[in-house]
């Protein structure tokens, strides 16, 4: 971890020297290890989510693929409430309705869109966060990457904090560029970069310029694979919306997570569950995550926003 103080309990400089990934070997800092190897893990977030959604089917769930633009309901719901009954969305240019007893709104930062089609019960401001990342293509055939992360201090030279992220296949992924763009609820809301998200090019210059610093491997022979950005999802107070939406039988909402949605997924998936099949999620207190903590209550009126109709101000 060059340029950071890690933890992992005092280690000589042998114990250091074995886990120092063989491409680390240009201009480096300061290391410190902030793990050995057994008490670490990652999983690419792609193959992740393949591989749920295939292990889903093999379970005889149906997966249907379409943009989400609504949801039916009926007037019998819980305290004379509302209750979905269905998911409005378009497919092939063809509007189509997906009954349904429950629905989890799960759409990253595009979730927020959700506010028009629950008529307002339920306010979801998000910003996205579209940042850019870099894969490295893998070297000559037979030669492999160290499985060992990287984390860096800032390097004001290039405007990066790189994390780097050797994969099974030998190819590095890597993050941390800086430069990104935010982009407001309003603009989520009407789709934007949703179907196309373009990488920042002089980000990308930026990355690649500030890896080669510290790995002459890379400089003499690296190549880049991909170029590519993502959307962070991140509501005002960097917590998520998990919870039922206010009003709506059946109606949920899991979203706003930022970067940490892989590593939370599994915990997150099964608090909901035991929320929409139990009543209560118990393995998780989701009180601090209240889809409805922005909504401002009816009836009352005053200078600046609330939070559950506690004045926060003119600021977040």
């Amino acid at each position: 971890r060059p340029g950071k103080g890690g933890g992992g309990g005092k280690k000589t400089k042998g114990q250091i020297a074995e886990v120092m990934p063989g491409w680390l070997d240009g201009n480096v800092g300061g290391v410190s290890p902030l793990g050995w190897g057994d008490d670490t893990a990652q999983v690419t977030p792609k193959e992740f989510t393949q591989k749920l959604i295939e292990g889903a089917v093999a379970g005889k769930v149906s997966v249907t693929k379409g943009t989400c633009i609504g949801v039916v309901t009926t007037s019998d719901g819980d305290d004379g409430g509302k209750k979905v009954s269905g998911v409005r969305y378009e497919r092939d240019g063809k509007e189509e309705v997906l009954e349904c007893d429950a629905v989890v709104v799960s759409a990253g930062p595009w979730s927020c869109a959700a506010e028009d089609w629950f008529d307002s019960a339920v306010k979801l401001p998000m910003e996205g966060v579209k940042s850019t990342s870099v894969v490295w293509k893998a070297m000559e055939e037979g030669r492999s990457v160290d499985a060992t992360a990287l984390f860096c201090g800032e390097d004001h030279r290039f405007g990066t904090h790189l994390e780097v992220y050797p994969r099974p296949d030998n190819t590095i992924y890597m993050c941390g560029i800086g430069g990104s763009d935010y982009i407001p609820t309003e603009d989520l809301k009407k789709g934007a970069f949703r179907e196309v998200i373009d990488a920042n090019p002089t980000r990308v210059d930026a990355a690649a310029a500030a890896f080669r610093e510290m790995s002459e491997s890379y400089r003499a022979e690296g190549e880049l694979e991909t170029t590519q950005a993502c959307m962070r999802p991140c509501p005002p107070d960097a917590m998520p919306y998990m919870g039922a939406i206010p009003g709506y039988e059946g109606a949920y909402v899991n979203a706003g997570h930022n970067c940490w949605g892989i590593a939370w997924a599994p915990a997150c998936g099964k608090a909901m569950a035991e929320l929409i099949l139990e009543g209560e999620s118990k393995c998780v207190d989701l009180t601090p995550f209240d889809p409805a903590r922005f909504t401002p209550v009816k009836g009352r009126g005053s200078r600046g926003r609330k939070r559950r109709g506690v004045n926060v101000g003119e600021q977040w």
